[in-house]
């Protein structure tokens, strides 16, 4: 699905936006949405594969086959970052190095009180892991007829968790893994309806989702003026996940008019197919250039044309560290997946 792809480079590149340029030039725009643009769909694509596979292979069966693609797909990538980072002297790193190794670095952070500079972004994998460790189980051993409710109210959870830990503060909100249920569980159940068969009239998509983003949008902008609705802002982030749940169901239907045109264009699918190790290093990339261009850190270089002038370096070297990862590690995993074959291969559907 082209489209997806298309999604999944604009996400990217408010992530990169929101990191990689100051506060002051985002004009109180949430380019940290990307973000959670991420988690609705994984939840969708998690949810599709696992429901399809649920109808003709053992859970035994599925569940190997998805956690081995997941540790392929995730983890040598992963490492490799990290290990650039150990490289550089990301002090987080050497001090509390079992953390991010088994992926947890999320609690850690929380503990810390603070975004490590440069390895922040991976409190999202560390959610993202811990979602792949449970939510397969919801998925596969709840029973059909009740596993629609079941994410609903897991859906709902959600704004009671960040309603209970509003004292701690958003890093708190943010970095625990309960109080984002409600982007995986609105992403599957999009899937589950659709594998369900269940048709989505056009109409009803684009008014569910305009409301959702108006709602979104008072809640957000009342958050920004300092003004902050008691309660009702805990649903802030689901009223967004429902407009990322409305916007992928488009995307996945290919039916999206001039905006799949969009989604479409072949530089940006392209981006979207190696989102993942764009992710990875491109909060890595500002330390690299700062150790190899340092003059570009010059006081004497007023502070809005620095940023100009480091923004072709960041790029540059994003990309370059993206496709030595590639080469050197990605590519050689997946060859030698493909030349195992995997047990059961004979069932695949």
């Amino acid at each position: 699905m082209p489209q997806l792809d298309g999604l999944r480079a604009l996400a990217m590149l408010g992530v990169i936006y929101h990191h990689w340029l100051p506060q002051s030039w985002r004009f109180h725009f949430p380019t940290e949405a990307g973000l959670f643009l991420f988690f609705v769909l994984s939840g969708f694509l998690m949810a599709q594969g696992l429901l399809r596979e649920r109808e003709v292979l053992p859970k035994a069966i599925i569940l190997k086959r998805f956690h081995a693609k997941r540790f392929r797909r995730i983890y040598p990538a992963y490492y490799a970052a990290l290990l650039l980072a150990l490289a550089l002297g990301v002090s987080e790193l050497w001090e509390h190095p079992l953390w991010w190794l088994t992926n947890a670095q999320n609690f850690l952070i929380l503990d810390l009180g603070y975004w490590p500079p440069s390895v922040s972004h991976f409190w999202t994998l560390a959610v993202e892991q811990q979602y792949y460790l449970v939510w397969p189980l919801v998925l596969l051993f709840v029973p059909r007829r009740f596993l629609m409710a079941v994410l609903v109210l897991l859906c709902l959870c959600s704004p009671l968790v960040r309603y209970s830990s509003d004292a701690g503060g958003w890093l708190s909100m943010d970095l625990i893994p309960w109080g984002l249920l409600d982007d995986f569980a609105l992403g599957s159940l999009l899937a589950l309806l659709m594998h369900q068969g269940m048709v989505f009239p056009r109409r009803w998509l684009d008014l569910l989702g305009s409301a959702a983003l108006l709602g979104y949008a008072y809640l957000y902008i009342s958050w920004e003026m300092n003004g902050a609705v008691p309660l009702w802002c805990h649903l802030q982030q689901t009223l967004l996940a429902v407009v990322f749940m409305m916007v992928i169901s488009r995307a996945a239907a290919g039916r999206w008019g001039i905006f799949s045109r969009i989604l479409e264009h072949r530089h940006l699918v392209k981006l979207g197919q190696v989102s993942y190790g764009i992710y990875l290093f491109h909060n890595i990339a500002p330390l690299v250039v700062g150790k190899l261009f340092w003059f570009l850190w010059d006081e004497r270089i007023p502070g809005n044309l620095a940023i100009v002038l480091r923004l072709p370096f960041f790029i540059v070297i994003t990309w370059v560290l993206v496709w030595l990862c590639h080469r050197y590690v990605e590519r050689p995993m997946m060859d030698r997946a493909g030349r195992i074959k995997p047990a059961g291969a004979s069932q695949r559907s």
